[in-house]
């Protein structure tokens, strides 16, 4: 049986939040977004909660008893640590995008 920590309950809750986060995104399909700024937006949100949710499938993925050096270990890894970073950038690119939006605008 496996241990759990706060983190792994945190990280538990987390995933629970990415998945309720992008149904809620996706529930506007009626409704097109008004301009390209809202549109970039939207799919930095997006990027950045299934980012997030492939994250937590890889974290939980390496609390299985894998052998050392299995592929399958090697690659939960990778995937782990890649699916960090591209949740980490999409988050701060959001504000990066607006900050370029309103320069284009003045």
């Amino acid at each position: 049986m496996v241990e759990l920590n706060w983190r792994d309950y945190l990280v538990m809750v987390s995933f629970v939040a990415s998945i309720a986060g992008l149904v809620l995104l996706g529930d506007n399909r009626n409704s097109p977004p008004t301009d390209d700024r809202t549109l970039s937006e939207e799919i930095l949100i997006k990027m950045s909660f299934t980012y997030w949710i492939v994250y937590c499938i890889s974290f939980f993925g390496l609390k299985l008893h894998l052998p050392e050096d299995s592929w399958l270990l090697l690659s939960l890894k990778l995937t782990t640590v890649l699916s960090y970073l591209l949740t980490a950038s999409s988050i701060l690119s959001l504000p990066l995008q607006r900050m370029a939006v309103r320069r284009v605008e003045d």
